[in-house]
């Protein structure tokens, strides 16, 4: 019995650490662009917004990595100031079907230069 009391007690506090750790963590692993939404799926949760409605700006940013090259992200600002980003390094796929689209419809709100 005390053995059990001491497993339940381990898992608990393994669960303690893990969860914080997920939840705080909340880079975006899938992210997928459906006609003017886009659904960003998180490890516990899943959110969409609407780029016609809530796109405020979006910029493309470049950086250089010893081991990996080059990376490239795209910074999508949205009318509420939060920033969500799409890079190569994991959503490659994503990241030309979503540069398209934005290049394409909403042109004029990208930011240059910065």
């Amino acid at each position: 019995m005390e053995f059990f009391i001491g497993v339940i007690i381990v898992g608990f506090l393994i669960a303690l650490v893990f969860f914080p750790l997920v939840y705080f963590t909340r880079r975006s692993s899938d992210i997928r662009l459906l006609g003017d939404k886009i659904e960003l799926h998180y490890p516990m949760r899943k959110k969409e917004f609407n780029l016609n409605q809530e796109l405020k700006s979006w910029n493309i940013q470049e950086a250089k990595f010893l081991w990996i090259g080059k990376v490239f992200s795209i910074n999508i600002e949205l009318e509420s100031g939060k920033w969500h980003h799409v890079n190569t390094r994991y959503n490659r796929e994503s990241f030309e079907q979503i540069y398209t689209y934005l290049d394409s419809s909403y042109s004029e709100r990208r930011k240059k230069g910065e």
